[in-house]
């Protein structure tokens, strides 16, 4: 305000710029090198702010490191399993082969010459139609679950299971991996998770039928000089066990679905004594991830459950892939022996390969190897020796040979293919991320 000469008060009314100028102290006025004026935080924040944003860019390229670091340690680990089980595969392919230089036993040619070229485009047939129905199952659950048949994904989840039963002990590596497999498909884990193990439970329920019918009628199907031979008696007590041990995991996971607070605690005492035994490490971590994929699988099976005329196609389709599966022998025999098919001997071939596939089950060697070829061996070259006036057992090694390939040998070579071209894939990805982000 001023004072006029007269006395008087007169308020000056500022102007519009000096309304919106903010208020500032003396205190808060600093006078720079340049002589100018500003406010005594702004350096000091400025400078703040600027030492976090370099101090995020820090953190943010020593994330990036570890992580680049985490999946290239991640990869030459993965690199390195493959490769030791590979080297597996190749490592089993061969001991069924020093049967081959037994005597009376026809030698290569000889068995080529003889082997009728009609059957054995049958049993190419045979062999596809099983690929074709395994791969259907899983096609059949995706389609179920998520609404897409996705034919490709279950060809390759098939064969993926089946090469990594084929390499680890008692056949137990096949759905770990398949779950891994699916889950990098983008598939929720849920049903990542469901549609191994329901494959599983319905495939083994539909062995297992078999098995009990055609085990109750085995002195009936075989001939005495099969059924009365020595160690007939063991194989046949082994596979009965195995069988119904084989048939107890889906029991369980059913079990946990249909209950599933005593299907937890359960999970939860198992869990507990794996970790009581040291073989598990982290109990809380390992029974919350359990119990938590439980869940998951007991809402998908649930769900496929719910609709019974969903689950009926199911299990008939597994009892097809099941009668085609062990059909193969009776196809080879009858491709390699060149001899006339009869029900008698598709039945014969057929228990056979059932006694010789249960009665190894519980062989802890990789795709139970070793322990098949010896019983079917004795199975197969007794029933063989009774086919076409005993000629069919001078081949019996050759049979044996080829079922086991088209059973076991080829899905390791599969396995192998598609495990090289995974991990060429691979660092070929890891390339080109890896130029993409140098250029960025």
């Amino acid at each position: 305000m001023k004072k006029h000469k007269n006395g008087k008060l007169h308020t000056q009314v500022p102007s519009a710029e000096e309304e919106k100028a903010p208020a500032v102290s003396d205190k808060d006025v600093l006078k720079t090198d340049e002589g100018n004026t500003m406010p005594e935080n702004g350096p000091q924040e400025n400078v703040s702010e600027k030492e976090n944003f370099e101090a995020l860019q820090q953190e943010e390229a020593v994330r990036k490191r570890q992580e680049e670091r985490r999946k290239k340690r991640n990869w030459w680990i993965k690199t390195a399993l493959l490769l030791v089980l590979i080297g597996a595969s190749v490592y089993v392919l061969f001991p069924i082969t020093n049967s081959l230089t037994d005597e009376g036993t026809r030698g290569f040619l000889d068995m080529v010459k003889g082997a009728n070229l009609g059957y054995f485009f049958a049993l190419l047939c045979v062999f596809l139609l099983y690929i074709l129905t395994e791969s259907f199952q899983y096609s059949y659950i995706l389609k179920t679950s998520t609404g897409k048949f996705r034919p490709r994904n279950s060809i390759k989840v098939a064969l993926l299971g089946k090469y990594y039963d084929a390499v680890t002990p008692l056949g137990t590596g096949g759905q770990p991996f398949q779950i891994y497999y699916l889950h990098k498909k983008d598939i929720p884990k849920g049903i990542a998770t469901a549609v191994p193990l329901v494959k599983y439970t319905f495939s083994t329920f539909a062995k297992g039928i078999l098995s009990i019918v055609f085990f109750a009628l085995v002195f009936v199907i075989l001939p005495p000089e099969v059924s009365h031979k020595n160690g007939f008696t063991a194989i046949y007590v082994l596979a009965w066990v195995s069988m119904f041990v084989n048939m107890i995991i889906p029991a369980i996971m059913i079990f946990g679905s249909l209950f599933p607070r005593a299907g937890k605690k359960l999970m939860i005492r198992i869990v507990a004594f794996l970790a009581k035994i040291r073989i598990v490490k982290r109990k809380y971590t390992v029974t919350k991830k359990y119990v938590k994929e439980m869940g998951e699988y007991r809402r998908s099976l649930k769900e496929i459950l719910k609709r019974w005329w969903i689950v009926i196609p199911l299990l008939g389709i597994a009892l097809v892939t099941a009668v085609i599966n062990f059909s193969l022998p009776f196809f080879t025999a009858t491709a390699l022996a060149n001899t006339s098919p009869t029900w008698d001997l598709w039945a014969q071939m057929f228990c056979g390969g059932l006694l010789a596939y249960y009665s190894a089950s519980l062989l802890p060697t990789p795709g139970n190897s070793g322990g098949i070829e010896l019983t079917s061996g004795l199975v197969f070259a007794s029933v063989l020796n009774n086919v076409a006036g005993g000629a069919a057992g001078a081949v019996s090694a050759w049979i044996i040979l080829i079922w086991r390939f088209f059973t076991y040998y080829v899905y390791i070579i599969a396995g192998i293919g598609i495990n090289i071209f995974e991990i060429i894939r691979s660092a070929v990805r890891n390339r080109r991320a890896a130029k993409i982000g140098k250029t960025m």
